[in-house]
């Protein structure tokens, strides 16, 4: 349980909240499918009139399509939230505005949060309970929170309890999802979207959020591994804990959201309150980013969702998180590629960064990415200078602009980008509305050189005790660098070597189909004029008749494209022509099939 010498004062009284707005929940219509075609519809007019206007006033129909995706609500929240990754296909403002999505705050009645609960726990609510807040004190897409103690272990809970028909409605949008997504695969809408992949997603999504179980399950890790980062995660009950119903420790502290609104609307009010607290804002945003780095490097095991509504703040400086949905993990070769590619770009290695980069998309292209990335170093270190003005935006010195930097480097030569990218993209984009409001002069190369730093250290107490560690620290140290030096190598350069012969594979394979073109041209004039040849033969036989069907003029007009020999010569001529003609296909062949062969990187 969280020390309560840990907890903090009050910034805002929970009374003064607005309470939620409360909805019966309606079975989904059978029409539902019809509204959703009417939304869709109502969509894709939206994205045309936004390309037809070559992109301009992008701002205002990112608004009017985060609103269409928030009235249509059930999975098209989701599909919002996937959407606003790809700056592939969407511009970055409408990207920008989808990312804000939030949900509606809709509660629906406590009677029936009740009756659910009941249900799950298989008995009488007071059997569970001593006390039960009837009236939820948070609501989201999936489901509400409510405020409970646990009569057996005399503890305050937050019990997260399922939204009524919530499974139907997403089972329902995702079956036409895969509908209309079929329909953007055969008509070759944006190819490099990946609809399979995004389909994918979107069920992942849902199978994880519709049962608590998964939840539960993050939550239990992450509060092991991250008690090592000095933060804090709520302990789960388990015994009352089912598919529907989430029943976890309730912290008493200030959520980053109401510091946030608080630092801006009275900022005398929040000074006082981290002073009798013993808060820094910078340790915070220091500890939040080292956490972030470590989740993802070291546990392999992150926060996808850090929105200033997840993280908690405590006393002395230190921090809780809630809300663990949106927990995730990469294959550990990818997550390898994208550690080598952060270091290099931290201590500002931008030819390594950019090879790296081009390392991290899903399907590069068989083409010569140097112009590409000359202009990915020329960006890069731009962005570099740009972390140390600390007069200029936050956004323009974070890291998320950087990621999107390299995004429209990699989407500009036509790089498609894996979806692990895009999720460790959006975990470190949505620390950044935190961290504008804590640090607005967080340097990302200082910090995240650090954190390499510490990272070493800690590789270095893990291979050796104390003592040892004392006495070899320096043999050791240059050890494992010559060690991680090899790997990082050997790794880059395969990369650089898959790459190499993807572009000498391209260009053979384009010689071969121009070379292809020309033997069909061939093969078609020698099948002509074999034609024309054993016409004329035909004709010094049977002159009459030919002339007839044929016509004086035309064939006399034939007569002069091709030699005049006797019937023997002719013939020994025509079977010449017809095994070139033969030879010519044949090779034609050989070589379509030859620029057709997929590429296999085994054959390295």
């Amino acid at each position: 349980m969280l020390d309560l010498s840990l907890t903090p004062t009050r910034l805002i009284d929970p009374k003064t909240r607005p309470a939620l707005r409360i909805i019966e929940p309606e079975q989904p219509s059978l029409f539902r499918n019809f509204q959703v075609l009417i939304g869709v519809a109502r969509l894709t007019m939206t994205l045309l009139l936004l390309k037809l206007r070559h992109r301009r006033r992008a701002t205002m129909y990112g608004v009017r399509l985060r609103r269409l995706l928030e009235e249509m609500g059930g999975l098209w929240f989701k599909v919002g939230q996937l959407l606003s990754l790809r700056l592939d296909i969407l511009p970055i403002e409408v990207c920008r505005e989808l990312g804000k999505l939030q949900n509606q705050g809709i509660g629906f009645p406590g009677v029936e949060a009740r009756r659910i609960l009941e249900q799950e726990l298989k008995g009488p609510i007071e059997d569970t309970f001593s006390e039960f807040g009837t009236e939820p004190f948070a609501a989201a897409s999936i489901g509400q929170v409510h405020r409970a103690r646990l009569r057996r272990e005399d503890r305050w809970v937050a019990v997260k309890i399922q939204r009524p028909f919530v499974a139907q409605l997403y089972i329902r949008d995702l079956q036409f999802i895969r509908w209309l997504t079929r329909i953007l695969r055969a008509l070759g809408v944006y190819p490099h979207m990946r609809w399979h992949e995004f389909v994918w997603e979107l069920d992942q999504m849902m199978r994880e959020e519709l049962d608590y179980h998964y939840e539960a399950s993050s939550m239990r890790r992450m509060r092991k591994r991250l008690r090592k980062h000095g933060i804090y995660v709520p302990r789960v009950y388990s015994r009352y804990t089912t598919g529907r119903v989430l029943v976890t420790e309730f912290i008493h502290a200030v959520l980053m959201a109401d510091y946030i609104v608080l630092a801006e609307q009275d900022p005398a009010l929040v000074t006082v309150w981290l002073n009798e607290n013993n808060v820094d804002p910078v340790r915070i945003a220091k500890r939040l980013v080292h956490s972030m780095w470590r989740q993802l490097f070291e546990e392999n095991l992150y926060h996808g969702d850090l929105h200033p509504g997840n993280i908690v703040l405590l006393r002395d400086s230190r921090v809780a998180l809630i809300d663990f949905g949106s927990t995730n993990f990469t294959e550990r070769g990818y997550l390898e590629k994208f550690r080598l590619c952060v270091e290099a770009l931290s201590f500002q290695d931008y030819a390594k960064a950019a090879d790296l980069s081009f390392l991290l998309s899903s399907a590069l292209p068989p083409i010569d990415t140097e112009v590409a990335k000359e202009k990915l170093i020329r960006l890069l270190r731009a962005w570099a200078v740009r972390t140390h003005v600390t007069e200029l935006p936050y956004h323009e010195r974070s890291v998320d602009n950087a990621a999107v930097i390299v995004l429209k480097v990699l989407v500009e030569h036509h790089c498609t980008m894996d979806w692990a990218w895009l999720r460790l993209r959006r975990a470190l984009g949505t620390l950044d509305a935190s961290l504008i409001y804590l640090y607005p002069e967080l340097n990302y190369l200082k910090i995240t050189r650090q954190y390499f730093r510490r990272a070493n250290a800690r590789r270095l107490r893990r291979m050796a005790g104390p003592q040892f560690m004392l006495r070899s620290f320096q043999s050791a140290n240059t050890a494992m660098d010559m060690q991680d030096q090899l790997q990082e190598y050997m790794q880059h350069q395969a990369g650089i070597i898959r790459r190499q012969a993807q572009v000498f594979q391209a260009a053979s394979n384009k010689f071969a189909f121009a070379v292809s073109v020309i033997m069909g041209w061939l093969a078609t004039l020698v099948l002509v004029h074999g034609l024309l040849w054993g016409l004329t033969l035909v004709e010094g036989k049977y002159p009459r008749e030919t002339q007839a069907v044929l016509g004086n003029q035309l064939m006399a007009s034939l007569s002069g494209l091709t030699p005049r020999f006797d019937a023997q010569l002719t013939a020994v001529g025509l079977a010449v022509e017809a095994y070139v003609f033969v030879r010519l296909r044949s090779l034609r062949r050989w070589l379509r099939a030859k620029d057709t062969r997929p590429y296999d990187s085994s054959r390295l």
